[in-house]
């Protein structure tokens, strides 16, 4: 089930985002205000919620960025799920990974297979 979000900015403005939310349970009842195609306000800024989830993609980069064999390029590639009352949270993009992790090396320091 979708509903909106609406998320306050820094600056004074908003930004509506549609969220995922849980289908209700079999014979749960649903809230008329859950069903009404006004945003929900969020309870913190966009930039707010999004702070929460900076500490753990920085320890994925700087883990990375000490490598031994240094790689040429490097890509994160990560999800992020909002939500009206828990802000931003990582999303789980396909099994338990939260972060798929490219590295590319050209040239001469490439690793041997």
């Amino acid at each position: 089930m979708k509903k909106l979000v609406a998320f306050p900015l820094e600056d004074g403005g908003q930004v509506v985002i549609e969220v995922e939310e849980p289908e209700p349970a079999e014979g749960e009842r649903v809230p008329v205000s859950r069903r009404l195609t006004r945003p929900e306000q969020a309870s913190e800024t966009l930039e707010k919620a999004l702070q929460k989830v900076l500490p753990a993609i920085k320890a994925v980069a700087e883990r990375l960025h000490h490598l031994d064999l240094k790689p040429d390029e490097v890509e994160i590639a990560f999800g992020i799920k909002l939500s009206a009352s828990l802000g931003a949270i990582l999303a789980t993009a396909s099994g338990e990974a939260n972060f798929d992790v490219t590295l590319h090396w050209y040239g001469k320091d490439r690793p041997v297979r």
